[in-house]
Order: C-alpha cells, then structure tokens, then sequence
C-alpha cells in the first residue's frame, strides 16, 4: 500500500469533534493486516501526537513499517462532514504535513517472490511532491506486479474536478485494477453513466474496473463479463472508510484466491472468480458501516 495517513475529525456526540485515524491507503493496510493478510505501507508519519497515534494503530494492526517513515512534519488533518445518511465530506488541511514529503525517499522494488502487488491512490497520488514520486513508482513497477489504483476523490483537495479528472486519467493507464465508487465518478464525469466511464477506462490500460455503488452494491467491469453485486443490509453508523474496507476486502480475496499474480491475471475473465471477490469485499465494507469513523 502506498499513500498518506490522517486524522479525520469526526463528529461526536456533544458537538465534539474525535479525532481518528484514517487516510484511505492506512485505511486498506490495517484492514488486510488485521485479517492476516502480509501488508505494508509506504508512507510518511507526522512526528506530533496524532503521529504517534497513527503509528501505535499500525503496530497494533500488524501493518509491517519498514517503509513507513518518520517525519517532524505535522499530521495531514480531514475534517468529517457527515449527513443523515451516513455519508460523509470532508475539508482538507495538507499545507506542510508529512503525508506528501516523499522526496529524495528510497522506496521497495518490485520482486514479484515477495510482493503480490502494489496498491496506490488518494491524496498521495493527487498532491505534489509525493504524486510525481509515487506516479514514477508505479511507472517502474507495473510491469512485475500487478497495480491496483483507487483514486478516493476529494475535489476540495485536488486542486477541482478537471484537475483531477486529468490526473485520474493519467494513473488509470497505469493500473491493473481500479476500484472508484460511484461517486467519485459523478464529481469526475457529472451526467454521464457509470458504464460509459468503465468502458473507456477499460481502453486505457487496466484489465478490470470495479465501481461501488452504496447499498445498491457494486458492479465490475471486464472485457469478457459486467458482473454486479448485492450489499448487505446493515444499519449504518457512518460510510467512513468503507470504500476503503471494500478495497481491503476485494484486494485480499484475490490475493489469498492466488489471482493476484501477473501471469493469473486471464482468471479475471472468469465470472465466478470476480463474483465470489465481490461477495466477500461487500460483507467487509457492510461491517465498516457499523462503526463510527475508518474500522
């Protein structure tokens, strides 16, 4: 996993604001780390007591830190803006922090014996100078592991939607596997359909790309087949990180299944695969919606 960590403040009874860890990258690396699956993470921690808080959440989840480095920076700050539904916005402050100071930094290679793949995406992969570092990353990368790639839009911090759509573009080509809700997609390409955006992405380089679509479930969308897929229902606390535990759940699946390999990438074809994926990320992200803030 590589991308930034944060605190998102959210909104508590009382009026209070309680600050929890999050950053959609930190957010994949715990989950699968906490359902035994190897991860790590590739990123910067602030040097402040948030900082300290961040990492003592990596330690207890088991996320290997070996690349996490340690900055004097401060802690990139999110606050949450959550609605009746559930949903949830957020205001950036990222000036300075650590989660973007990726300069001059030695970063993993790519030994397909030891890695499965290489997941990126968020803020990181948006905001300069740690979106050039990563972007070349990747470009190195993609061609021994596969690359998944969750964009996370947050127009209030990437600079407006046709900067990001640009930009999202740009690091589609680079990705084996998408994952982007169905919202993200609405603040990229307004009024146009979801399936109109996956095939044209599907033409720039990745071999499946997953949208999720709320409690109306998630569909992929691959060259042989469109599979689609319930949501459990559940009674929603907030959706705080369940994109993400979404993510965690489908990378995990295939991963563990032994599909996450360049050369099993063919089984993607096949519809049973994809759909039992879909199954088990679903059931992962219906449990992140019962808890208040990232699980």
């Amino acid at each position: 996993m590589a991308g930034e960590n944060i605190i998102d403040l959210v909104p508590a009874p009382g009026g209070q604001l309680r600050p929890t860890c999050g950053g959609s990258p930190a957010n994949i690396a715990v989950s699968l780390a906490r359902r035994g699956v190897p991860t790590a993470l590739v990123g910067s921690v602030g040097g402040d007591s948030f900082g300290r808080q961040i990492w003592r959440r990596h330690i207890a989840a088991g996320v290997h830190r070996d690349w996490l480095h340690r900055t004097d920076r401060s802690t990139t700050l999110g606050l949450a803006i959550v609605h009746e539904d559930g949903r949830a916005d957020y205001d950036y402050w990222t000036t300075g922090t650590a989660d973007f100071d990726w300069e001059g930094r030695a970063l993993p290679k790519s030994d397909p014996a030891n890695v499965d793949l290489l997941h990126f995406g968020s803020l990181a992969a948006y905001i300069e100078p740690s979106a050039r570092v990563i972007e070349n990353w990747v470009s190195r990368t993609r061609g021994s592991v596969p690359i998944s790639f969750d964009p996370n839009i947050r127009l209030s911090a990437m600079g407006g939607p046709e900067n990001a759509r640009v930009r999202t573009e740009r690091l589609v080509g680079l990705a084996t596997l998408v994952r982007v809700s169905e919202r993200d997609l609405a603040q990229l390409y307004p009024g146009i359909p979801v399936d109109e955006i996956a095939a044209k992405w599907l033409e720039e380089g990745p071999e499946m790309v997953v949208v999720t679509l709320g409690d109306a479930g998630s569909v992929a969308f691959h060259r042989n087949h469109v599979t689609e897929m319930s949501a459990p229902a559940v009674d929603v606390v907030d959706t705080i990180g369940a994109g993400d535990a979404f993510t965690s759940g489908l990378l995990g699946w295939l991963t563990s299944a032994g599909w996450m390999r360049i050369d099993r990438l063919p089984s993607w074809g096949n519809q049973a695969v994809i759909s039992a994926a879909l199954r088990y990320a679903a059931q992962i992200a219906a449990q992140a919606c019962t808890v208040p803030g990232a699980p």
